[in-house]
């Protein structure tokens, strides 16, 4: 069974022409330009869209969204938004006004503040861009001046005047390396820089734009960019973008988007400016497949493998795919030590999966959840889980497994029974001697109520361990002999259990430690 849905599942991602897996779905309405697309580095479920003055926040996966805090002043066209590593009310967006702006705000977008000004970004360009390793330094370019801020978009440095530059379109920093940046140009070609930016060169020649450059997070060195006009087409670099070769299945069309799967390089995408056609590969851009989509393409954006996003001249696109193949769980199980429960269950392929709802139950009928353990999205490697709960009577388990797009489905039920104590019970500690900490363990056979004290060899009381109330079954409590006034000698002493049950009998033992220092 395993062998087989595997095979299915390679089947459906590599042999069956993309086109008829997938299909576009809009989301969101909205004009854009550049690369207005964002998702939250901690959680991929929170997506962020810019669209003329508004910024759009979605909280599931860009299923739907609503307007993120007010409206930015002056705006017409955002260009693109960066979200801060360290505080998730912080952000900088971007965009075109005719004098172009970077703004920020570190309240979530109900105000928002100008950081740069008087700047010039190519109409069509993707302007700002983070380093990677130093997610605080921001660089960004006005005409021919390349600039960088090191307190996330707080003050602005210029760094060059790039001579021979026109007007940026992308500027990407290599993930593995700060000092190697690249920039797009409007009507010149590609730059490179190997010392974070104060010095230039130009390493790939064009009358046309080169409006995106996307960097392959696995493969160090390996970059891709698009051409529009110039003859347009498709670029692969292996060495930091220093020689540049065509794709030729693309030779001749207009391409504007690109990105490249985080966790997968040989999965790559590109839009086609206009015509309606997003490409994709699956095998590191020796072939590809076609897909239709409405609008004028700006950018792509690969989340994960099954998750794949698109700005379009007439908003927020959703890549969707009408097949399913159900989460292969090949155990589910619950073992029990005391009364800690730990499930665990394991996966041998996955698609589309979000993750699996823990829900429990007292009856097997009425279940409710108790947590939640994130799934691999798609995968066909092994994977294994574990949750740990402490219970106190015989209870029923099951998983929610739940797919991005909402679909669900339920695991079979298993059981599990806390050991339960046939009478009251106080353990020699352990170690024993011990210098300066010991466990004391007892058992309960039904809920009740308890004290543990310690006394000198004499009777004299010298502190209450621990007191109260707990349910029936084993139960540990650490004593530190330097915890007691000021810590005690070396020397024997006594331990004591007094605990009554329901029915108001009184169980009462002691033992005798030592401590030896």
């Amino acid at each position: 069974m395993k062998l087989l849905l595997r095979g299915i599942l390679l089947f459906l991602l590599y042999i069956i022409p993309l086109s008829a897996q997938y299909s576009w779905e809009l989301k969101q309405f909205g004009s854009s330009l550049g690369n207005p697309i964002v998702v939250q580095h901690d959680n991929s479920d929170i997506v962020y869209y810019g669209a003329s003055a508004t910024v759009y926040k979605s909280w599931n996966r860009g299923e739907s969204f609503t307007a993120y805090g007010t409206l930015i002043p002056g705006a017409n066209k955002i260009k693109n938004i960066i979200l801060s590593r360290k505080d998730t009310a912080t952000c900088l967006v971007a965009f075109d006004a005719g004098i172009d702006k970077i703004v920020k705000t570190t309240n979530n977008g109900q105000t928002w503040r100008v950081v740069a000004d008087n700047l010039s970004f190519s109409y069509f360009g993707i302007p700002t861009t983070p380093d990677p390793q130093h997610p605080d330094t921001i660089y960004t370019m006005s005409n021919s001046n390349f600039m960088r801020s090191t307190d996330f978009g707080e003050t602005w440095t210029t760094l060059a005047t790039v001579a021979g530059f026109g007007t940026p379109c992308d500027i990407e920093v290599m993930p593995d390396s700060s000092e190697v940046i690249l920039i797009g140009d409007n009507g010149t070609g590609i730059f490179k820089s190997i010392d974070a930016g104060f010095t230039w060169t130009q390493v790939f020649n064009t009358t046309g734009e080169i409006p995106t450059i996307a960097t392959d997070k696995i493969n160090n060195g390996v970059v891709w960019a698009t051409r529009w006009g110039g003859g347009g087409g498709f670029l692969k670099s292996i060495d930091y973008g220093t020689t540049w070769t065509p794709i030729t299945f693309f030779n001749g069309q207009n391409m504007w988007g690109v990105d490249v799967n985080p966790f997968d390089s040989d999965f790559i995408i590109t839009g086609k400016y206009s015509g309606g056609s997003i490409y994709f590969s699956k095998d590191g851009g020796n072939s590809w497949s076609n897909t239709s989509i409405g609008g004028s393409n700006y950018a792509v954006y690969i989340v994960d493998s099954m998750t794949v996003f698109a700005a379009q001249s007439t908003g927020f696109y959703k890549l969707t795919s009408p097949w399913f193949i159900p989460v292969e769980l090949t155990s589910f199980n619950a073992l029990v030590n005391d009364n800690i429960v730990e499930l665990h269950w394991e996966t041998s392929t996955e698609i589309n999966n979000y993750g699996f709802e823990i829900e429990k139950s007292f009856d097997s009928e009425k279940f409710f959840q108790i947590g939640f353990v994130s799934g691999y999205g798609t995968s066909t490697e092994k994977h294994s889980y574990s949750f740990y709960e402490t219970i106190s009577s015989k209870t029923y388990y099951r998983l929610k497994q739940t797919d991005y797009n909402g679909a669900f489905k339920y695991s079979s039920i298993v059981e599990a029974e806390p050991f339960l104590p046939s009478d009251y019970k106080l353990n020699q500690n352990y170690p024993n001697p011990f210098n300066p900490s010991t466990t004391i363990s007892f058992e309960l056979p039904e809920e009740a109520m308890y004290s543990i004290k310690i006394f000198s060899m004499l009777g004299e009381e010298l502190n209450l361990l621990s007191n109260g109330k707990l349910q029936a079954g084993k139960h540990e409590i650490n004593f530190s002999a330097s915890s007691v006034n000021g810590g005690l000698p070396s020397g024997n002493y006594i331990v004591s259990l007094q605990a009554s049950g329901a029915n108001g009998k009184v169980f009462y033992k002691t033992i005798k430690i030592s401590l030896i220092k």
